[in-house]
């Protein structure tokens, strides 16, 4: 029987949470290094977007995406040094997501290339990744607001 706990979020309300769904970030996030636990949100409202909800702080989430709606291809170089955190994964076992910035006062929606989230769905690990590639960039427009 599935381990149901809820989350009062001041963006997405309450929110229902598996406990088996789950994501440890062993450094955290840039930024929010002493967050470590996450778990991913649908909500059917805002696809292709979702939601990367703290459970230690459950007022911080990120909307994320997928970088191959931003960038197709999205093909960075990441090395098994660069993922030495998320446990033992094939290729297959990786889920990649980029976080999101919605900018209202700017008109646009911008995703971060250069820092791409890596999660082995396996395990339930996740890993935040800084690429030395000049080709991505950290505020890379896909979507205007209107």
């Amino acid at each position: 029987m599935a381990d149901i706990f809820t989350i009062e979020n001041n963006q997405l309300g309450t929110v229902e949470i598996d406990r088996a769904k789950v994501i440890i970030f062993p450094e955290g996030l840039i930024g929010f290094e002493d967050l470590k636990n996450f778990v991913i949100i649908d909500l059917e409202e805002y696809e292709p977007f979702q939601w990367l909800l703290c459970i230690d702080d459950p007022d911080i989430t990120f909307p994320i995406i997928s970088p191959i709606l931003v960038s197709d291809p999205y093909e960075p170089e990441i090395t098994r040094e660069m993922a030495y955190n998320l446990g033992d994964f094939k290729d297959e076992d990786l889920l990649i997501y980029t976080i999101v910035t919605i900018r209202p006062e700017l008109g646009k929606v911008t995703a971060n290339l250069l820092g791409p989230i890596i999660i082995n769905q396996k395990a339930r690990l996740g890993h935040q990744v800084v690429l030395k590639d000049d080709e991505f960039s950290p505020e890379q427009e896909f979507m205007t607001l209107e």
